[in-house]
């Protein structure tokens, strides 16, 4: 596939709650891709804006998570992510539901890693509660990103999330997607974060360079007093420097600054 295709595919996302591992094609400008930690095409009616703080009178109407994620989305665009979209209404409450069968007939190797590449599917939001999320993204980083902050309604679900994560990153590192006839690999790896920074943190590469399924995420979560964070990035490739870690480590405390 052309860069430009490429680029131009993975422009038209934004962040879902989906794990996605379907193993399809390359996918066209207009075609949805099928991502882990998912990622599904932005509604043409909706496309990216700049983003803005709230007004002083917004402000008072705002939630927690809603300032939170504010905070975190005006960090973003302090590093250059200069496009943002505020996930509300059903979108979002379609979010608070887990995807069933995301595997959707890929077999995972070794079969007893099914479960727990499943269990990815978790975002804050499932907790319940109230919660917020914004998408975020620029022309001149090949990368889509997203902060979620929500109220820690199911404590031992948050606790759950960081076993599944830990799991990935020990027996589960290194493993096989198989559908009908094509296999590809899924590596897992702890991003270098600062102290503090994260509670959890994963960053996972699916295929290998150069194959149409080549996929990488890195999310950080991390909790203060009554809510929880978390930020992800998606790209085709370059997840694993540096930069991208620090950046989502500053988004990430930005916005639990308003939650703490």
């Amino acid at each position: 596939m052309a860069a430009k295709t490429k680029m131009g595919a993975l422009r038209a996302l934004a962040l879902t709650a989906s794990l996605g591992l379907l193993l399809t094609g390359c996918a066209g400008k207009d075609q949805a891709l099928e991502l882990p930690e998912g990622h599904a095409p932005l509604p043409s009616s909706a496309g990216p804006s700049a983003p803005a703080g709230p007004s002083a009178g917004a402000q008072e109407q705002l939630t927690t998570a809603q300032l939170a994620v504010a905070s975190g989305i005006s960090m973003a665009a302090g590093l250059g992510f200069d496009q943002a979209r505020v996930i509300n209404g059903q979108e979002l409450e379609s979010l608070k539901e887990a995807p069933q069968d995301s595997l959707n007939g890929v077999v995972v190797i070794p079969s007893q890693c099914s479960e727990v590449i499943e269990s990815l599917n978790w975002s804050p939001v499932q907790m319940g509660g109230e919660g917020a999320r914004t998408d975020f993204l620029t022309d001149k980083i090949a990368a889509t990103g997203s902060v979620e902050v929500a109220k820690v309604a199911d404590k031992p679900a948050l606790e759950k999330h960081y076993g599944t994560v830990l799991r990935m990153l020990t027996e589960c590192k290194k493993i096989s997607l198989h559908q009908e006839s094509e296999t590809v690999p899924f590596t897992t790896q702890k991003p270098v974060v600062k102290e503090g920074q994260a509670d959890s943190a994963i960053l996972w590469t699916r295929a290998k360079p150069g194959q149409a399924m080549r996929q990488q995420a890195l999310v950080l979560v991390k909790a203060r007093g009554d809510y929880v964070g978390m930020v992800s990035f998606i790209a085709t490739d370059g997840l694993d420097s540096p930069q991208f870690a620090q950046m989502a480590g500053e988004i990430l405390n930005a916005a639990l600054t308003q939650a703490g």
